[in-house]
């Protein structure tokens, strides 16, 4: 080897980084950035998974709310981050959205991440205020078409399952249903309680409180199956809509390139959080139900929600914020 060649190899190990190993890992404080404001479903889901993770890693686990841009610039955090394991994005299926629009966003939302794991899920409850007298989808079909234009909804914007899943809806059952935009879901829960908004679509969990307290009408979910927090609720696809299925869910994500150990190590300890009764309460108490799975399992979940938003848009021509 003469000596040109024998200091470019030196040159390179000095310049090349070394990738992550798990055996090193982690080496520092770990963060999970959420792309919500404090005080919502998704940072009480990072908190409580930041609490496990701090004592089963060793190092401290902090939350980080990056909100704004519909999760667009806390995903593009971490999908420029060091691909090391210490940057984590905890996100929901508005994901899978922003992909389904093709819209241009700054990273890729398969190819630049890695995925790690799968938190929770969460059905959405079709619910209405008790004085539209509104009990079951038959009878809002029935309702909708006699007086078309007249029945509304609270919708949260085109980049929310919420207004997909409800044009959607529209769309099959051949209805006229008038969408009330909201900025927010706590504005949009309080004028359906007002009685101001006839319908909503609202975490299955808070929906089934808010019946049994006699404030709202639970009418229907929108899981494929029926709910264990509301058995009793028929489903939307049972209603005549077979097709129809929209579950909300939250996932933590990692950048592109992390090393498979390190993603097996952290889907594990994942795993065992949403194990412990103290992580397992504070979820249900938001609404959510604990769902733990493969990176791979969750991969092509992200995939199947992009292909099923992509025909949603299609079909009723919705065009993002």
């Amino acid at each position: 080897m003469n000596l040109w060649l024998s200091s470019l190899l030196v040159a390179l190990t000095v310049v090349l980084p070394e990738p992550a190993r798990a055996a090193d890992y982690p080496s520092q404080t770990v963060r999970i950035v959420v792309p919500f404001a404090p005080g919502g479903g998704t940072d009480t889901a990072a908190r409580a998974i930041a609490e496990q993770l701090a004592a089963s890693l060793g190092k401290p686990v902090v939350v980080e709310n990056r909100p704004g841009g519909n999760s667009v610039i806390a995903s593009r955090i971490v999908a420029t981050a060091p691909a090391d394991g210490h940057t984590l994005l905890l996100t929901t299926d508005i994901h899978a959205i922003n992909a389904a629009y093709a819209s241009q966003l700054p990273y890729d939302s398969l190819k630049d991440f890695s995925f790690v794991a799968q938190l929770t899920t969460s059905p959405l409850m079709l619910v209405a205020h008790p004085s539209a007298g509104l009990h079951s989808v038959q009878e809002l079909v029935r309702r909708a078409r006699a007086e078309p234009g007249k029945l509304t909804f609270a919708s949260l914007g085109p980049s929310s399952p919420h207004y997909l899943g409800f044009e959607w809806f529209k769309r099959l059952a051949g209805v006229d249903i008038v969408d009330v935009p909201y900025k927010g879901g706590g504005q949009a829960l309080a004028d359906t309680l007002g009685g101001q908004i006839h319908l909503s679509l609202i975490v299955a969990g808070n929906g089934i409180r808010q019946a049994k307290a006699g404030k709202l009408t639970a009418v229907a979910v929108t899981s494929p199956q029926r709910t264990p927090v509301a058995p009793e609720v028929p489903t939307i696809a049972e209603s005549g809509y077979p097709e129809f299925a929209i579950v909300n869910w939250y996932a933590i994500l990692a950048p592109a390139g992390t090393a498979p150990e390190i993603i097996g190590r952290l889907n594990r300890e994942i795993g065992r959080a949403l194990r412990e009764p103290a992580v397992t309460e504070r979820l249900t108490a938001a609404g959510l139900d604990p769902a733990a799975g493969s990176p791979a399992e969750l991969e092509a979940l992200v995939r199947r929600d992009i292909d099923k938003y992509r025909r949603i848009i299609a079909l009723t021509g919705a065009k993002p914020e």
